[in-house]
């Protein structure tokens, strides 16, 4: 038996502890500074209001306040389980507390421009390691399509875990696995984490034609396959672009074929559940009806953090400057400039079929 803490109680952080604490794991969920009355509810009768479930009573809920470096460093595992608003806290209260665990988890997804304004965006599992003092071999990405409410009720889920270790991942692997929360693994760490957080950007024109192209009873289904297919041929090329960027390691005993990644679990598996419900897609089909991105944000989607937008944001300039330096083929990734030009006018999103390639 393990310990294993994660770090924030929303939803998918609350999930993951089912298959670790149903493995016979010493669970601890450490609530944000946000959290606190989901840790009362938790402790008041079990049931997580947002997740609109019942954890497993085995499941120790504490409220920030009540977490003290001893906690942490008497961890075995520690999850960040955070959205990528709260990865701050997460870092902070990591480092705060000296922890040295057998691993470091990563649930949180994203990208952060590169300082110069024009070479490829970093990861948040390029740039962890070094904000959290670790060695670069202890830290696992979780990715792939897992809808959280759906583990928590124990529905059948398949993720793939990424490190630059493959022992990292197998060992990982044998604390979570279950019959119902199959894993697979790799080494190309990089481009995964690069697909896991570039699938909530393009989900973003992916969705807008479930409110653009509406039939009587349902969204027209042709304008949306055809989207989402060229979204994962996107996927491949943009998350190809920023794993160049850094050295990769030598052990690939473990590794997807580089152009198979993105059609993989963490690419085109996730993009797949994304499209499907979330703030993301929600945001899509808004665009999609015509609402210009700034209107949303300041009415509809007032106060919500959608991830894909502060992707878009975080890529922007490297994307750009790629295309203008010939890194990028901007013939190859259509999609990504119409969501980009979206995303930074604030206005209403345009797509061109014509654009597609043949």
């Amino acid at each position: 038996m393990k310990h294993i803490v994660v770090l924030g109680a929303g939803v998918m952080g609350s999930a993951l502890c089912v298959p670790a604490t149903a493995n016979g794991n010493k669970v601890t969920l450490v609530g944000s500074p946000l959290d606190d009355a989901i840790v009362d509810s938790v402790n008041a009768n079990r049931y997580h209001p947002v997740l609109d479930l019942a954890l497993p009573a085995s499941i120790n809920a504490l409220k920030n306040s009540q977490c003290d470096a001893q906690l942490l460093r008497s961890a075995d595992v520690i999850v960040f389980g955070v959205s990528s608003a709260g990865i701050g806290w997460a870092v902070d209260t990591f480092c705060r507390s000296n922890a040295d665990p057998q691993f470091v988890s990563l649930v949180t997804k994203g990208l952060s421009a590169h300082p110069d304004g024009h070479s490829p965006p970093v990861t948040y599992a390029n740039l962890l390691p070094r904000q959290l003092q670790i060695p670069v071999h202890k830290l696992v990405g979780i990715g792939g399509p897992c809808i959280a409410r759906e583990l928590a009720l124990g529905v059948p889920t398949r993720v793939i875990f990424g490190s630059e270790d493959a022992n990292a991942c197998y060992a990982l692997r044998d604390l979570l696995e279950s019959d119902i929360y199959r894993i697979k693994t790799t080494t190309e760490f990089e481009q995964m984490e690069a697909c896991a957080a570039l699938k909530n950007f393009l989900c973003i024109g992916v969705s807008a034609m479930l409110g653009r192209h509406t039939l009587a009873d349902s969204h027209a289904k042709n304008p949306l396959a055809a989207l989402f297919n060229q979204a994962v041929i996107e996927l491949r090329v943009l998350s190809e672009w920023i794993a160049n960027a850094v050295v990769q390691p030598n052990d690939k005993s473990s590794a997807l074929p580089r152009d198979q990644v993105a059609f993989d679990l963490a690419g085109m598996g996730d993009l797949h559940v994304t499209v499907g419900g979330g703030r993301n897609s929600r945001l899509g089909h808004y665009l999609g009806q015509g609402v210009a991105l700034s209107t949303l944000l300041e009415q509809q989607m007032k106060n919500i953090t959608v991830e894909g937008v502060d992707t878009g944001r975080e890529i922007s300039s490297g994307v750009f400057a790629a295309c203008q330096s010939g890194e990028l083929n901007s013939e190859e990734i259509p999609l990504t400039l119409s969501i980009l030009d979206c995303i930074n006018s604030g206005g209403t999103f345009q797509f061109n079929f014509t654009k597609l390639p043949g």
